[in-house]
C-alpha cells in the first residue's frame, strides 16, 4: 500500500508541474486540430548528450545548466498571428508570475520575451515571436539561464552542431 501511494504522490507531482509549463498548457488550450503547429521538446537526458557531443566549453556548460527547451512553430501566415495573440493573451492572463523582460515590436515582426526566477539559480522564460514572414515561434527555456549564451545555443541548434554523434573508436563506419 505504501508503494502505491508513493507511486501516485509521484506521479500527481510530475503531472502538476507538466501541467503549468506555457508549452503544454498552450498545447491543451490554444492549439486547433484544424490549425496545427509543430512541437519539439529537448529534455535533461537530451540536453546533457548535447552538451558530451560539442567541443565549445561554454556551450558544454550551458546545456548541462539546462532542464528544458520546448519550441513551437508554425509557417502558416493567418496561423501565425492568431497563435501570436493567444500565447500573449494566456500569457498576461495565466503566467501573471513572469515578468516581461523583453519587448519589440518593429513594423513587420514582434518579440515578447517573459522570466520567471523560480529559485537562486533556476529561471522560466518564454519567448514568443512573430517574425517579419509571420513564422511564429514560441519557446521555453527553463534552467540557469546564461543570456550570454542563449544566442550561441539558438546557432548551435540552427547550424546543428550540438547534434552531430561523436563517433568512439571501435564504432566507425568504414567506407
Amino acid at each position: 500500500m505504501r508503494k502505491i501511494f508513493l507511486v501516485l504522490f509521484t506521479l500527481f507531482l510530475a503531472t502538476s508541474t507538466f501541467a503549468n509549463d506555457f508549452i503544454t498548457r498552450f498545447l491543451k488550450e490554444c492549439v486547433e486540430t484544424e490549425r496545427p503547429v509543430s512541437n519539439v521538446n529537448i529534455g535533461k537526458a537530451m540536453l546533457n548528450k548535447m552538451a558530451s557531443n560539442t567541443s565549445d566549453e561554454e556551450l558544454k556548460t550551458t546545456f548541462r545548466e539546462l532542464n528544458s527547451i520546448r519550441i513551437i512553430t508554425t509557417e502558416n501566415k493567418a496561423d501565425s498571428k492568431f497563435y501570436f495573440e493567444k500565447a500573449k493573451e494566456m500569457a498576461s492572463s495565466e503566467f501573471t508570475d513572469y515578468k516581461e523582460v523583453v519587448s519589440v515590436n518593429e513594423r513587420r515582426s514582434k518579440i515578447n520575451i517573459l522570466m520567471k526566477k523560480t529559485d537562486e539559480k533556476t529561471q522560466d522564460l518564454i519567448l514568443m515571436a512573430l517574425d517579419d514572414d509571420s513564422k511564429l515561434t514560441i519557446i521555453t527555456v527553463s534552467g540557469n539561464i546564461d543570456f550570454n549564451s542563449i544566442s550561441k545555443i539558438s546557432d548551435s541548434l540552427r547550424k546543428g552542431e550540438a547534434e552531430e554523434p561523436v563517433l568512439e573508436k571501435g564504432n566507425e563506419k568504414n567506407n
